[in-house]
């Protein structure tokens, strides 16, 4: 094979690699934009579900992929993590600005009102409730 045909072959992997959507466990993890602002994020959620602490010490549970969201003209990123065994019960949302700086939440399910953190807009909440429920 030629060498310009190997060196496309490998830059097109690289580009579908790179625009597979990324979920909440790869995005929070080592050097990534979103770990800062997640980690300022866990300090807020008092009292902490024993599945969210367990979730934040090894990033591995049941999570869903960073989907874009528009939030009073601003883009974000929104994802979740939930209670293993019970989803649609037990679940918190995150939701990331954009640059990756700041990160606000809300943990519910689908019989309880959210509590939010990190002093979402009124806006941000409408978009966490949704997605909680």
């Amino acid at each position: 094979m030629r060498p310009a045909f190997l060196f496309a072959l490998a830059a097109f992997g690289a580009a579908a690699h790179a625009a597979e959507p990324a979920f909440l466990f790869d995005a929070i993890q080592g050097r990534s934009p979103y770990r800062a602002p997640w980690e300022k994020l866990m300090k807020l959620v008092q009292p902490t579900p024993d599945w969210l602490v367990q979730f934040n010490k090894n990033f591995d549970g049941v999570a869903g992929q960073l989907a874009p969201v528009s939030v009073d003209g601003k883009s974000y990123e929104l994802s979740f993590v939930c209670k293993p065994t019970d989803c649609d019960g037990h679940k918190f949302v995150v939701l990331f600005d954009a640059a990756g700086t700041r990160a606000v939440g809300a943990l519910g399910g689908k019989d309880n009102a959210p509590a939010f953190f990190g002093s979402p807009s009124p806006g941000e909440q409408e978009a966490m409730t949704k997605a909680v429920k």
